[in-house]
């Protein structure tokens, strides 16, 4: 074999594996869901595990002809942040070109246009929500979409805590607050609010140690935002209700 030959056949080698690792990277960036439940069998599933643990439960409704969603599948759904962030909450992907089942569901859940990201907490009749990341002037960054979702979620679990606190069911008010804060560990509002529900119990029954704990989650509150009003004054109410209790 001539020389030049042999640089010919090492470059056709080379040009050959090339286009094979091109190939194999860009299906990897295409997301595959492999993580989600499928399709309406999937959605039965991800529904019966959301109101049985009182999760939120996300239904994301796309088509593979559809840009916007393919753009949603590999800029957000794609990135780690996302993926981790997801592993604990239901989720269905659900595809209307698929099947007539799934069909029914973009319709129950009046879905039109896609990709339609809806989230919310079956298990207390909670309304489905959209999160869009996309807009005319800016789309979401990353962290922002996951906020986004942060947002709908805690907001459900605060407004049935807060519910609860007002029926004096100050247990079930505190699972609520702390699965707020299971899912978005920065909610100020949560950590404050469970600070007035210990303080409450510290009232109703006279118990230094429920003060203690509304001191820690005030100071909490605090930590995440230094400029919190309400915590720095209920703060100073708890820590003046303590120095009598010891009194």
């Amino acid at each position: 074999m001539t020389v030049k030959k042999f640089f010919i056949l090492i470059s056709s080698v080379a040009t050959f594996y090339l286009l094979i690792g091109f190939t194999v990277n860009n299906s990897a960036l295409s997301y595959d869901f492999y993580d989600w439940e499928h399709g309406e069998f999937g959605y039965e599933n991800a529904i019966m595990e959301a109101e049985e643990d009182t999760k939120p439960l996300i239904l994301y409704f796309h088509q593979d002809s559809c840009e916007w969603s393919k753009k949603l599948n590999d800029v957000y759904l794609a990135v780690y942040e996302i993926w981790d962030f997801l592993d604990d909450i239901p989720k269905v992907e659900i595809n209307p070109d698929t099947g007539s089942a799934e069909e029914a569901l973009c319709k129950k859940y009046g879905v039109e246009r896609f990709p339609a990201f809806l989230v919310f907490i079956p298990s207390y009749g909670s309304k489905p929500e959209m999160v869009n990341p996309f807009s005319e002037s800016q789309d979401m960054t990353v962290d922002e979409f996951m906020q986004a979702i942060k947002d709908k979620i805690v907001y459900y679990y605060n407004n049935k805590a807060h519910s609860s606190s007002e029926n004096k069911d100050y247990e079930e008010a505190l699972r609520y607050y702390e699965m707020a804060v299971h899912f978005d560990p920065k909610n100020v509002y949560a950590y404050y609010s469970m600070g007035i529900v210990y303080h409450s119990i510290a009232f109703k029954e006279n118990d230094p140690k429920s003060l203690i704990e509304a001191e820690k989650k005030y100071l909490k509150a605090l930590k995440i935002d230094p400029g919190h009003k309400e915590s720095k004054n209920e703060l100073k109410k708890v820590r003046d209700d303590l120095k009598r209790m010891q009194d």
